[in-house]
């Protein structure tokens, strides 16, 4: 629990028993004039962040953690102050200096927080690329609209090229982890295809209409027993006799040799385009 130095105060706790209970540990000074009453958590420091600076807004990867977009807790918090703002920090807190509009700003846990949409769009730079690939897949579409990252990259925001190359390259219909990585890997290429469509009577994982070309991603799990095996045969046949190409990959050699899988699967699509 977060209490500012002067709110103790005001609870008639003295300042002598303050600076004691600091010194034996029994408090912690998380920032100054800011006091945990225990052993902090993340939201404690979040909260101790708020106490200390009423104008900071947790964003980047604090907000994406607060917002449910990151698994784990980050071991950074980060927040937005205004410009003019000037602030020491300890190691544990990294301040970004940028002036956010009202319209920016959203509550979590009873704590200011950049809404979604900028949370997104922060983190598409702040992250490592897989890790910003993954959250651009796995929200966009569903926590977050497309055309809401798109309308922020016209605000003259850092940041903007990033988002419109990752909605350019995002795989937000991926059925699987392999499937996504793939659909990446293609988008990269410039080949984009369509994901879990539908040929006939069978939904295949990818179609490229123009070329007739199918792509399929197989998982061991999913496709050793002999009844699927089987089935996997007779629809392989159906669509081969339907006029359309199939390649056919493993999930092991998609998560072991992507770049050689992509390049290959471009190949043959660009030239049965042609």
């Amino acid at each position: 629990m977060i209490r500012t130095r002067g709110e103790l105060l005001a609870e008639g706790i003295p300042a002598s028993t303050i600076n004691y209970r600091c010194r034996s540990g029994t408090y912690i000074r998380l920032l100054p004039g800011t006091i945990c009453l225990g052993p902090p958590t993340g939201l404690d420091r979040c909260h101790a962040v708020v106490a200390w600076q009423p104008s900071a807004v947790l964003s980047h990867r604090t907000a994406a953690w607060l917002h449910g977009f990151l698994p784990e807790e980050p071991v950074c918090v980060e927040a937005t102050i205004p410009k003019s703002a000037a602030r020491a920090t300890p190691p544990w807190l990294h301040l970004h200096r940028r002036q956010l509009r009202p319209d920016w700003i959203d509550e979590r846990y009873d704590l200011p927080v950049t809404t979604a949409v900028l949370t997104v769009f922060d983190c598409a730079s702040a992250l490592l690329e897989r890790e910003a690939d993954e959250m651009i897949d796995l929200h966009v579409g569903k926590h977050v609209s497309g055309q809401a990252l798109l309308e922020l990259c016209g605000s003259g925001l850092h940041g903007s090229n990033t988002v419109r190359r990752q909605l350019r390259e995002a795989a937000t219909h991926a059925a699987s982890e392999p499937e996504r990585l793939f659909a990446r890997a293609l988008a990269r290429r410039g080949v984009h295809l369509l994901p879990n469509h539908p040929v006939g009577p069978f939904v295949c994982d990818f179609v490229d209409e123009r070329s007739r070309t199918i792509i399929e991603i197989d998982g061991r799990e999913f496709h050793s027993d002999s009844s699927t095996f089987r089935r996997d045969r007779r629809r392989q046949n159906a669509l081969l006799l339907g006029g359309y190409l199939v390649l056919r990959y493993a999930a092991a050699d998609i998560y072991q040799s992507l770049d050689q899988c992509a390049d290959e699967a471009a190949a043959v699509i660009r030239e049965r385009r042609r």
